[in-house]
């Protein structure tokens, strides 16, 4: 093995810091990742920062997005300003003018957003859309069960 090669089973630590400007990365793991005008797949990272662009998945200590979109996020806490997401699992969440589709948080503070399904211990804030909150979900469960209950009888028939 040459002096700049590296032995593939050794782990090489994550970087300090990772900087994306107008471009894209498949996998980032770093403790800081800054995103501008860019996307990644996949970012493992205490920190990240989304301006204006785009994450597939996201696990940090942080995250804040700002003028972007991420499909899934799982960290301690997200901010998302003017932003969109479709998943997110967080113990603090902050959404200002901001949509998700499924919200998992301990705490949730909304204001002027959007969000399809909230599960949260506590939830805070004005102008907001939630379509589908705890007792809608399980209501919604119940008749989803009692109806598929209903046709498999129904097909026996």
């Amino acid at each position: 093995m040459t002096e700049h090669e590296s032995d593939s089973s050794e782990e090489t630590p994550p970087m300090e810091s990772v900087t994306i400007r107008q471009g894209g990365a498949r996998s980032v793991s770093a403790r800081e990742v800054v995103i501008r005008q860019g996307g990644a797949l996949h970012v493992e990272a205490d920190e990240v920062e989304v301006e204006q662009g785009g994450i597939v998945l996201a696990r940090a200590n942080e995250v804040e997005v700002t003028a972007g979109s991420v499909v899934g996020v799982l960290a301690d806490k997200v901010e998302l300003e003017m932003s969109a997401a479709s998943l997110v699992i967080s113990r603090e969440a902050e959404l200002d003018q901001a949509a998700a589709g499924v919200l998992v948080a301990g705490a949730v503070q909304a204001r002027d957003s959007a969000i399809g399904f909230v599960l949260a211990r506590e939830l805070h804030g004005d102008s907001n859309r939630i379509l589908c909150g705890p007792r809608a979900a399980f209501a919604f469960g119940a008749g989803a069960g009692l109806a598929l209950w209903v046709l498999s009888r129904l097909r026996r028939r």
